[in-house]
């Protein structure tokens, strides 16, 4: 279920209902905030022909095969799962030349066959030339929905070839709904933080549920001001504690953030780029959790002491 981004969907039902469909669409804007809902919303709309602005009914078939896997007019390209070939971060361009007899073929059984991208961020620069030439002469009726989160940094050639529609994040309600539904059991005392923690990007937070968001605030409280991080160290040695290690890999630079605002310390910014990439690559690296719990507490203590002599 797509939740807000009201301009974005009549952006995109406005060139549908006119005829003037462009064959690849940059779909951008921040981590989290409901840019792959919005391509599944997009896809569905061409791929049922359903013309209204809501969300495509679960029991029409196209919505049933394409959530089966199975819909001979739809495609997914993204990162190789773990399992399935080698696992990486990447898109590979063996990906893209799949796919080749896909894109070159008309439509099955819908009016149109449609490829989503999720990211387009995560092609490397052989893979990125490759699926440039797949955009460079499109098959008609042939839609690509490319998922970027920065779409600066996307080959020049890619982004002339696509119409870019920007995602903003959500007001709170939204947010609020989007969790609500995503955790249907989750007590409302665990989810005003994640509404708070999320600032308008939902998929941000959406796997914190249970973490204990307000205990964590005072722990880089205390840290914050001198405290001792190794209890804090020591609680993420189990394997359980991966929720708490997400949570805390996600407040620790929205914490430094807020404080730059307040503070435009040119050393607070620091500290926001090494708790950024620190969150960027822990989880994904493998980090030894501890250790991390560590560096974190040190920039949060480093940070304390700024604002404290400010």
């Amino acid at each position: 279920m797509l939740i807000g981004h009201r301009q974005p969907r009549e952006a995109f039902l406005d060139a549908l209902q006119r005829g003037r469909m462009h064959h690849a669409w940059l779909i951008a804007g921040p981590k989290g905030v409901g840019k792959r809902a919005f391509a599944d919303w997009a896809a569905l709309k061409l791929l049922s022909g359903s013309p209204g602005p809501g969300d495509t009914p679960a029991d029409d078939p196209a919505a049933s095969l394409v959530a089966a896997g199975s819909h001979p007019d739809h495609r997914l390209l993204a990162p190789p799962e773990e399992g399935k070939g080698s696992a990486t971060a990447s898109i590979v361009v063996d990906q893209v030349r799949e796919l080749s007899d896909f894109l070159h073929s008309y439509p099955a059984i819908a009016r149109w066959r449609t490829l989503i991208v999720d990211s387009i961020d995560d092609m490397n620069i052989n893979t990125s030339n490759a699926f440039l030439k797949e955009l460079e002469e499109p098959r008609q009726q042939t839609i690509y929905l490319l998922v970027s989160h920065a779409p600066a940094r996307l080959l020049p050639t890619i982004r002339s070839r696509c119409r870019m529609i920007r995602l903003f994040p959500l007001p709170e309600a939204d947010v609020r709904q989007v969790l609500e539904q995503t955790n249907p059991d989750m007590p409302a005392a665990d989810l005003e933080p994640l509404v708070t923690l999320a600032r308008g990007a939902p998929g941000a937070v959406s796997d914190l549920a249970g973490a204990d968001l307000a205990g964590l605030e005072k722990t880089l409280d205390r840290i914050a001001a001198g405290g001792d991080a190794v209890p804090l160290a020591r609680s993420l040695q189990p394997q359980a504690a991966i929720p708490k290690l997400r949570a805390l890999l996600a407040l620790v630079p929205r914490r430094l953030a807020a404080a730059a605002r307040r503070n435009p310390d040119p050393r607070l910014l620091q500290l926001y780029e090494e708790a950024e990439a620190l969150a960027r690559d822990a989880v994904r690296l493998a980090y030894d959790r501890p250790q991390v719990a560590m560096a974190l507490a040190d920039i949060t203590a480093r940070a304390g002491r700024i604002q404290d002599n400010r």
